[in-house]
């Protein structure tokens, strides 16, 4: 059994694209996948979040998969995935066997609807750094040799492949390494730093309702580079410097100046809607923003935007219960997100 934390990006989302930044944080919800031995007839890979029927499969020579039958749609990825994680373990000299393997994210997604929706808590990125584990730990012997950076290296490949070459990592380091991380990626040099927040900071977490396609708006993002180079350019010089000052200020232990870098990203976050012709910052973001203003705190979108969370953060020891009843009266879900300090584990029976 290998579990993944998801995460929640505080601070540098669209600007880490452009080496900038940022801070993301390990949250206690965790993407569970059990692997068991099997014969080589009852192989087969079930994920119930995804809608489909377990798709059977033989191991073949070289460490690959035959599909046996139509991969679908929805487990494109994660087909493709698994194939790139093989073909790993087969490169390091070990030989994958017949297995079943069941892939659980209900953690990571919203439980209260009849079709489960995502949360925006990174449930892709959890699903492959527990999937690699769980291949790894079954398959390949002795120590894997691989530093953290490098798995996350690794794992970025097939990532981009699905996202139209757009994934920063992000989210794989935070399910890989768990805990509050300073994360940046430049010239493909991926830097990752373990931070505190400094105490004393109070946060909420909304779920403003619909999950957003990263890989939608991230595309959108990118063409906005070509069609308003200027404005692009704008947009992310000032996503840069907050994102800079916000990560020192986590460092320095400021937390002024750490809740006034989110309150201005979220607001240039605001600025995007027009220039990529979609809602990065929606109606149910404007009217949790205004909740938190009431109450003298602070918002921001967090991951790609659209329709998934949104951070409400004060000093206000009681501002918590205070926004989560506004909330409510507003008909916003609010959720409890505690922090993981632990990344990926496997344990074995």
């Amino acid at each position: 059994m290998a579990t993944a934390p998801g995460k929640i990006v505080l601070l540098g989302e669209y600007a880490v694209l452009e080496g900038a930044p940022a801070l993301v944080q390990a949250v206690d919800r965790r993407c569970r996948v059990e692997l068991v031995r099997c014969k080589g007839a009852d192989c087969q890979i079930e994920a119930p979040q995804l809608g489909i029927s377990p798709v059977h499969f033989r191991v073949g020579n070289g460490a690959r998969l035959n599909w046996q039958d139509a991969v679908p749609v929805p487990f494109a990825r994660t087909a493709a995935l698994i194939d790139s994680v093989l073909a790993d373990i087969g490169k390091r000299g070990g030989r994958p066997g017949p297995f079943r393997m069941r892939v659980d994210t209900a953690e990571l997604f919203d439980g209260d609807s009849r079709s489960p929706m995502k949360l925006g808590l990174g449930s892709s990125a959890a699903t492959a750094v527990a999937i690699d584990a769980v291949l790894h730990a079954a398959f390949l012997e002795g120590d894997r040799q691989e530093s953290r950076i490098e798995t996350i290296a690794r794992l970025l490949q097939p990532a981009r492949e699905a996202q139209e070459n757009a994934g920063s990592g992000i989210d794989l380091a935070a399910s890989l390494c768990g805990g509050l991380l300073g994360y940046s990626i430049r010239d493909e040099q991926i830097e990752v730093r373990p931070l505190s927040l400094p105490e004393g900071i109070v946060t909420c977490f909304v779920w403003a309702g619909e999950p957003a396609s990263t890989g939608e708006l991230l595309t959108a993002w990118r063409r906005s580079r070509q069609h308003s180079p200027r404005e692009h350019g704008r947009i992310i010089g000032e996503m840069q410097t907050v994102a800079g000052a916000g990560l020192d200020a986590v460092e320095k232990g400021d937390v002024e100046e750490i809740l006034a870098c989110w309150s201005a990203y979220g607001e240039i976050m605001g600025k995007m809607n027009d220039l990529v012709g979609r809602e990065i910052v929606t109606a149910e973001h404007r009217i949790a923003g205004g909740l938190a203003e009431l109450l003298n705190g602070v918002y921001k979108p967090c991951g790609a935007g659209g329709g998934d969370l949104g951070m409400a953060a004060s000093l206000d020891a009681k501002f918590r219960s205070r926004m989560r009843h506004l909330c409510r009266q507003a008909g916003l879900k609010t959720l409890r997100l505690p922090p993981s300090a632990q990344g990926v584990r496997v344990t074995t029976e």
